[in-house]
């Protein structure tokens, strides 16, 4: 439904669309002729009852003569420029209902429904913020002179939610409902705003609500269907943007919103036949265009996914997620130069602001010259563990810098930043004023500031790394003679004495990513990890951050039950049974979440790491620690396409997926080359 309600159509249209009877055409036929003598022979009043009954019957052309008498004789009649103003409306000429409903708006008769209706052509008609503003005040003259006026309500909560007024738009639609809790618009519009608010219970109980009072409507059950897609109740989602389709089988916008369902449960097939069906009915629907996009980047068709979003850009070139795409796109294969500069546009995005400072200092730039500079975070641990290296560029080694990082990583960073005195480490922003900086600029800036393309990066990856260092390096060795006293099994106890010593390839493991968007894509599922050490003498520790103690130990008792079936006979020995099983070590005394100082140091005692793109792999990259990195198919841009190398960590060396969804081949690869390991230590 569009932001203007229906009832302005329902009360002033739908009952004019009758047909006229050919002598109802006669009579107005004859009528007309004489129109212009009227006032001889009527007054002003008998003139207004024809104007009126002529406007009922569909005549507007002679309504409107009748109506324009009146106002020629008397400019202040407030019934003859409420006439005028609706029958302009009636002609789609909206500016020209704006006028009429203005003056009528003016005058010292004006009721709740006319601000209401001059409230409901300023909107459509609205271009900017300032113009919902004004169409928003004569709404609120409405609710004023007439509180139980819900439609004034209802189209008053509608400008709120677009102006970004949520806790007004909230209060508005619930007054439209406790006054009229049968018109099924009003819930299905809170449920929207409920669902931009994540409140996702109570924004489905909304909808369901809305298809009760109304089933035939197909977009409530499109937004049924959409608010179950967050509540990953997917077969329930599916079933309701079926029931839309039913009922309007040439909806754009349900194809569409059926893609997304698709695209986010992987069925690429399908998710790509619903955003073409949407293009084939509106060829120029910006959603579907922009989706149909996200699906090629999923595969690295990039070419296909720029010329979507190129398309996408024509119909609404302001969108600054297909700008963002275009520039990760960039990134990824390697044009730091162009992909850097769309890259600053990251801040725009929702989720991404409130990073910045509230501060009269200038954004740093090329242009600026500044002495002494706020540098701050944003993104998270590992992105913050990745820009920190760029502080020591040689551009700030005569400035002042004041960096905000997240107080986890504060003596990590003191302790690498030894040789960096004019770096000052702090953790919120209490501990500076802008009294102590003349420019500021986002860690993730940094990169595009220094002009980092390319062939730059690789030359910077030379001496650049390692960057971070333990800050006690006797405790990695006191950890590392903790592991060598306990052996190969930490949990299950055992006789095998052969497990023990300093010689076996101590391997920490990392598998999961908890970002958001693409935490799934890059994590791996325990089991399948370990299916990688089957039979090779490894010593593992864990260096997973979060609570994962039962996945561990699930991993540990199969291992003593897949042993002990061995041992007692219960399992045939085959050629292919591993004679070794290796358990899951957990040091227990540092947590690795919150204790990134002795998370390093536990990195520290290991001989090799293996990990998936996640906030450990940048922390063992950065202390130059041998690791083998498993990336998914759609990588971050960093790790680039191809390669087995990355410019920015020496050490690293990266197991990519071939196939989305698929770590086989890089298991495989990884397997053979720890194999190689092994037989050579």
């Amino acid at each position: 439904m569009s932001y203007v309600t229906r009832f302005y159509e329902a009360k002033y249209h739908r009952k004019h669309l009758t047909k006229v009877s050919s002598a109802e055409k006669i009579y107005l036929y004859k009528s007309q002729s004489t129109l212009f003598d009227l006032p001889k022979k009527l007054n002003l009043q008998q003139l207004l009852t024809r104007g009126i009954e002529l406007y009922e019957i569909g005549d507007l052309g002679a309504s409107q003569l009748a109506f324009q008498q009146i106002a020629d004789a008397d400019p202040n009649n407030f019934d003859a420029l409420t006439y005028l103003g609706r029958i302009a409306a009636r002609r789609e000429l909206l500016s020209e209902a704006c006028v009429w409903f203005s003056k009528a708006a003016s005058q010292p008769r004006a009721t709740a429904q006319v601000h209401y209706e001059l409230g409901c052509f300023l909107e459509l008609q609205a271009k900017t913020n300032i113009d919902l503003s004004i169409a928003l005040d004569s709404y609120n003259r409405a609710v004023l002179l007439d509180i139980n006026h819900h439609e004034a309500f209802f189209n008053k909560a509608n400008i709120h939610k677009r102006l970004g007024e949520v806790e007004q738009a909230l209060h508005a639609y619930n007054e439209a409902i406790l006054i009229n809790h049968l018109n099924p618009y009003y819930f299905n519009n809170r449920g929207d705003l409920l669902l931009n608010l994540r409140s996702l219970p109570f924004s489905l109980k909304d909808f369901e609500q809305a298809i009760e009072l109304d089933p035939s409507i197909a977009y409530f059950h499109d937004s049924r269907g959409s608010v179950l897609k967050e509540l990953k109740r997917y077969d329930d989602s599916s079933q309701s943007f079926k029931r839309s389709l039913a009922i309007d089988p040439e909806n754009a916008f349900t194809y569409n919103n059926f893609g997304s369902l698709f695209l986010e449960r992987e069925v690429w097939d399908k998710a790509l036949a619903c955003f073409e069906m949407a293009l084939r009915i509106n060829p120029n629907f910006f959603h579907a265009l922009y989706n149909k996009g996200l699906l090629y980047q999923r595969f690295n068709l990039f070419d296909n996914a720029l010329s979507c979003y190129q398309k996408a850009l024509s119909i609404l070139p302001s969108s600054i997620d297909v700008r963002w795409n275009i520039a990760i796109i960039q990134l990824t294969r390697g044009d730091l130069k162009n992909g850097l500069i769309g890259y600053e546009q990251r801040l725009r995005l929702p989720e991404n602001r409130g990073y910045a400072p509230i501060t009269t200092k200038p954004q740093l730039t090329r242009a600026i010259k500044a002495e002494r500079i706020l540098v701050w975070n944003e993104h998270g641990l590992g992105n913050e563990i990745f820009f920190a290296n760029f502080l020591r560029h040689p551009e700030f080694s005569s400035k002042e810098i004041i960096a905000k990082f997240d107080p986890r990583l504060h003596e990590l960073l003191n302790n690498s930043f030894t040789t960096h005195p004019n770096i000052r480490i702090i953790g919120a922003w209490e501990d500076t004023n802008e009294n102590e900086y003349d420019a500021h600029i986002g860690l993730a800036s940094l990169l595009y500031y220094l002009g980092i393309d390319e062939p730059q990066s690789q030359q910077w990856g030379k001496w650049s790394s390692p960057y971070l260092k333990v800050l006690n390096e006797k405790n990695s060795l006191r950890i590392r003679e903790y592991f060598s006293d306990l052996g190969g099994i930490s949990v299950i106890q055992t006789t095998d004495q052969t497990l023990k010593g300093p010689n076996k390839l101590r391997v920490g493991i990392s598998w999961q990513s908890v970002n958001q968007k693409t935490g799934t894509r890059r994590s791996i599922a325990l089991k399948t990890l370990m299916t990688l050490f089957d039979g090779l003498e490894v010593q593992l520790i864990n260096l997973q951050y979060g609570d994962v103690q039962v996945e561990i130990d699930e991993v540990n008792q199969e291992n003593y039950e897949r042993r002990t079936a061995i041992e007692t006979g219960a399992s045939k020995v085959t050629s292919s049974t591993p004679d070794f099983f290796s358990d899951i070590h957990q040091y227990k005394e540092i947590d690795n979440f919150f204790d990134i100082n002795g998370l390093s140091e536990l990195i520290g005692a290991c001989d090799l790491v293996i990990s998936v793109d996640n906030s450990t792999l940048h922390l063992c990259s950065a202390m130059g620690k041998p690791t083998c990195a498993l990336i998914p198919f759609v990588a971050d841009w960093r790790w680039f396409l191809e390669k087995d190398v990355t410019p920015w960590y020496q050490n690293t060396k990266l197991y990519r997926q071939e196939k989305a969804g698929s770590w086989d081949r890089p298991l495989s690869r990884l397997r053979e080359d720890l194999l190689r390991i092994i037989k050579t230590r």
